[in-house]
């Protein structure tokens, strides 16, 4: 006699909270953003405190999943490289909201903290990249390897496509600024890291979500949508200076509603943490709770 297991219902039921509490962050960031234009000052302090919080949530989020897990276990690697990322981006917050507030009247690409801020940039996204190169190939070691197919071929075109679409303009953008100067040659630096990055994380979206089709339901399942959902809000985040100009209203601020999606980014990347220790904490009853059960 086994332990039944949790059904799909079941652990959408459960996720759901959880998700809502995302889209309403989102939706407070959304409004406070829209009630500060044109108020610059108002503007960079709505920034400043949706970056402590939703970097805490991420941070928090992440480490729960590390240390869930055993020592030397082949996804601590994964989401200790995922706090690592997410840590160094909450010390680049930490960087420009200090700054912000010492001196405000001085722009941080004057600061002598930007080539700091550049290399804790790059650090993370390496990190997260890292990261999200071994966790798109936990389903192959796991087992949970899909098989190849037309429609997987497909979705692998659409992710690169989608990749080029959004990453070659800002790389172009990028690498004409290197050796315009120090300041402008670190804000490309950062620029290029995070593009690329994100483009890479674009292509590995797919199979993520591959995974996630595959195991239908559950709180594994929900581990990938989130990390997929998140990367794919990244994906509209990058978009935000090419599809401004498409939404109604002034372009510029635009730009500045579209800047709010890096609020879902890193909670929904802090949630996938927490579902994953969820998950595993659920397995570990169960398996408790079969041994325990008498076999008739």
């Amino acid at each position: 006699m086994t332990a039944p297991r949790p059904s799909s219902g079941h652990a959408t039921r459960k996720v759901a909270p959880w998700l809502g509490a995302v889209a309403v962050l989102q939706l407070v960031h959304l409004g406070a953003v829209a009630t500060s234009f044109p108020d610059a000052h108002r503007l960079a302090l709505v920034g400043d405190v949706a970056g402590w919080t939703v970097g805490l949530l991420a941070v928090l989020g992440t480490a729960a999943a590390a240390l869930s897990f055993g020592a030397g276990d082949y996804l601590r690697r994964v989401w200790g490289l995922l706090t690592a990322g997410a840590v160094l981006s909450l010390v680049s917050t930490a960087l420009r909201s200090y700054w912000m507030h010492a001196v405000p009247d001085v722009p941080f690409t004057e600061s002598p903290l930007l080539p700091v801020r550049m290399g804790v940039v790059v650090l993370a996204n390496v990190s997260t990249t890292f990261a999200l190169v071994l966790l798109s190939r936990t389903y192959r070691q796991s087992g949970l390897q899909p098989p190849p197919s037309p429609r997987a071929t497909l979705l692998w075109g659409v992710a690169a496509l989608a990749a080029l679409a959004v990453g070659g303009p800002a790389l172009f953008k990028a690498v004409g600024q290197l050796g315009q100067g120090f300041a402008a040659t670190c804000t490309a630096v950062i620029a290029l890291a995070s593009t690329l990055a994100d483009m890479t994380t674009i292509l590995l979206v797919a199979p993520i979500l591959r995974v996630a089709y595959m195991l239908r339901g559950g709180r594994l399942a929900w581990v990938w949508w989130a990390m997929g959902v998140s990367g794919a809000v990244w994906l509209f985040y990058d978009a935000r200076e090419w599809l401004a100009p498409l939404l109604p209203g002034n372009p510029a601020e635009a730009v500045e509603l579209l800047r709010t999606l890096r609020t879902s980014g890193l909670a929904m990347l802090g949630l996938a943490g927490w579902l994953q220790r969820s998950a595993l904490a659920s397995a570990q009853r169960q398996s408790h709770a079969e041994v325990a059960l008498p076999t008739a």
